[in-house]
C-alpha cells in the first residue's frame, strides 16, 4: 500500500479552497488518556516474513490461510453513524498541495501541463496520517491541526489512519506501530485529534486483506487492534469504514468474514479500491456483494482517484503506466449501498519504486501529468 504524505481532501461539488489555518500544538494527552483507559491488552506481535503485496491480484484468493478469530460484540453500545456522511457534505481542496503548487510552477512556463493538473490540484483527495506511531501527542496535533483547518470551511474531513504494526506485509510501504500498545496509544492520540464533530475515517488500508502474511497470533493481534480501533473512532463519532480491499483479490465471502473479525458490526462500512485501478462498475457489485454476506447493513466508499481506464492489462498495481484520474469524489452515486466515491489515494503520489517512481508517497509529476492528461472526465 501506497503511503502518502499529509495531505487533504477535495470534490467536484461544493469545493472549498480555505486560507492556510495554523495547526494546534502539541498539549497534554487528556483525552487520549480517556480513550485508552478501557483498553485491554492483547498478545504480542510477532515479526512475520514480508509478503508480495497484491493490492491488484489477477486471480483471487477464496479463503484465507487460517479462518479469522469470531468477531468480538461490543463492550458498549459506540456512537456509529447512522446515516450517509457524504450525503450534502462539502469537499476540501488543499491549497498547498504538491498539485496546486505543480500548477502554480508551470502556469507560465507550460500552461497545456498547469491547465491538466488543475483537474489534480482542484479535487478533493483524503488526509493520510501514519507517522508519529511513537509520539502520540505529535498525532494528535497533527490531526487536531486539518480537522479543524477543514472543519472550519464547513468541509467534511475524510482522513486515513495507516499505522498497524507490520504495515504492508514489509512491502514499498513497511512500517506502521512497533507493537500493539503503541498503535493502541497511536489510534486513541488520533481519534483525540478528531474530537468531537462530523469526519469519515478509512481505516488501515490492506490490513484485512494482507492477514495472511502474519502468523495465527499475529493475525488474532491484527483484527483485535482493528477492532480496537473501530470502537475507539466510533466513540467519538467518526463515520468508519474497514479497507477491504478490492473485487479481484479475495471472495466477497472470505472478505465477509474478515471484516466481521475487525468489527465492521461496529464500523459505518468498508472502503473498496483504495490506491487501485479497477473499475468502479465492478467494485459496485463487489460492495453489493460483499455487503449482502453482511447483512446488507454494511455501506461502502471506492476509491475512484485512478481508475478512469480501469485496470493495466497485467493487473500491475504498482505505477502502471497508461491509467487515467478517475469520478470526482461524490456522494450522490445513486447506489444504496455506497455511500461515495473518493479520492483516497492523491493521485500523482508514487506507489514505490518500481516503473520508474520515487518512493512510495512521493509526489511524481511525471505520473500526475499522465493520469491528468489521459482523464475524459
Amino acid at each position: 500500500m501506497v503511503f502518502p504524505r499529509t495531505s487533504p481532501v477535495s470534490s467536484s461539488v461544493d469545493v472549498v479552497i480555505p486560507r492556510p489555518v495554523g495547526t494546534v500544538p502539541p498539549g497534554p494527552l487528556t483525552a487520549v488518556a480517556a480513550l485508552l483507559g478501557s483498553l485491554a491488552p492483547v498478545p504480542g506481535q510477532t515479526p512475520a516474513a514480508p509478503a508480495a503485496r497484491p493490492t491488484h491480484p489477477a486471480e483471487h484468493t477464496e479463503a484465507p490461510s487460517a479462518p479469522p478469530p469470531p468477531a468480538r460484540p461490543p463492550s458498549a453500545a459506540p456512537a456509529t453513524a447512522s446515516s450517509n456522511p457524504f450525503a450534502g457534505a462539502r469537499f476540501y481542496v488543499d491549497p498547498d498541495s504538491d498539485a496546486m503548487a505543480a500548477v502554480a510552477r508551470l502556469r507560465n512556463s507550460a500552461p497545456a501541463d498547469a491547465a491538466a493538473l488543475s483537474r489534480i490540484a482542484n479535487t478533493s483527495h483524503a488526509d493520510w496520517f501514519g507517522g508519529d506511531t511513537a509520539n502520540p501527542d505529535a498525532v494528535r496535533a497533527r490531526v487536531a491541526g486539518r480537522v479543524d483547518e477543514i472543519r472550519a470551511t464547513g468541509a467534511l474531513p475524510v482522513l486515513v489512519a495507516y499505522a498497524i504494526p507490520n504495515r504492508d506485509c514489509g512491502s514499498y510501504s513497511a512500517g506502521g506501530a512497533g507493537s500493539p500498545d503503541a498503535y493502541r496509544a497511536w489510534i486513541a492520540a488520533f481519534a483525540a485529534g478528531i474530537g468531537r464533530g462530523p469526519a469519515a475515517v478509512i481505516l488501515e488500508p490492506d490490513a484485512i486483506s494482507q492477514t495472511d502474511c502474519l502468523s495465527a497470533a499475529d493475525r488474532q493481534t491484527r483484527y483485535s487492534l482493528l477492532g480496537n480501533a473501530v470502537d475507539v473512532l466510533a466513540h467519538v463519532g467518526a463515520a468508519v469504514y474497514l479497507d477491504a480491499g478490492n473485487a479481484t483479490w479475495h471472495s466477497a465471502a472470505d472478505t465477509a468474514a474478515r471484516l466481521r473479525a475487525a468489527g465492521v458490526d461496529r464500523a459505518r462500512g468498508f472502503a473498496l479500491n483504495v490506491s487501485n485501478f479497477d473499475e468502479t462498475p465492478d467494485e459496485r457489485a463487489y460492495a453489493a456483494a460483499v455487503s449482502a454476506a453482511l447483512g446488507g447493513t454494511a455501506r461502502a466508499v471506492i476509491d475512484t482517484s485512478r481508475n478512469g481506464l480501469g485496470p493495466a492489462a497485467s493487473n500491475a498495481w504498482c505505477n502502471p503506466p497508461g491509467r487515467a484520474l478517475g469520478a470526482a469524489p461524490t456522494g450522490n452515486t445513486g447506489d444504496p449501498v455506497v455511500d461515495a466515491y473518493l479520492w483516497i489515494k492523491v493521485p500523482g503520489e508514487s506507489d514505490g519504486t518500481c516503473n520508474g517512481g520515487p518512493g512510495a508517497g512521493q509526489w511524481w509529476l511525471d505520473y500526475a501529468l499522465g493520469l491528468a492528461a489521459r482523464a475524459t472526465g
